[in-house]
């Protein structure tokens, strides 16, 4: 094992294990409270409005914005608060270990695309990691195409994902 594989090993290792606390369970409830809250907030925004109106008088243009941030944080704690409550339930089962396991498999997925995504938005502003440094290496071939790999597969189903690649490119190299 290479120099360069380590390197890679040590995010990697550390999004298992941020996974792994975390659980599966709680990845995608987090993921879930974030989506609920921007739709929820944006929803109930002039209902937040009306309820602030009588105690901050004097923010009438300040008022949607404060609406939504009250909003948006209250649905995504609350959320959250359900799913670590639902998590701790689902740890005193069988299942609390399996969901850990699958927790860090997917927190190790997380982390390597991360990774991947750095590589490769490095190497296509030409600051990549030399032909030299890479050779012999194990995990390096398979990290590094990771993020290539699925944003061409999304970019078939949802094209913009390429063009928001391709403009960030063009920033960094002109």
């Amino acid at each position: 094992m290479k120099t360069l594989d380590i390197i890679l090993l040590i995010p990697l290792i550390f999004g298992a294990y941020l996974g792994y606390k975390k659980g599966l369970l709680l990845e995608i409830v987090s993921l879930f409270a974030f989506i609920l809250a921007i739709i929820g907030a944006f929803k109930l925004v002039d209902l937040g409005e009306e309820l602030l109106r009588p105690y901050l008088p004097d923010w009438e243009k300040a008022l949607p914005i404060v609406s939504f941030i009250l909003l948006f944080v209250a649905i995504l704690l609350l959320v959250n608060m359900i799913g670590k409550i639902t998590k701790k339930i689902l740890d005193m089962t069988l299942l609390g270990g399996l969901d850990n396991f699958a927790g860090a498999v997917l927190g190790l997925l997380k982390w390597a695309f991360g990774v991947s995504l750095v590589l490769w938005l490095a190497q296509s502003v030409e600051i990549g990691v030399s032909e030299e440094m890479t050779k012999e290496t194990h995990i390096y071939p398979i990290v590094a195409s990771i993020a290539p790999f699925v944003v061409e597969s999304f970019a078939e189903y949802l094209p913009f994902i390429q063009e928001v690649f391709d403009n960030l490119k063009e920033k960094f190299i002109s």
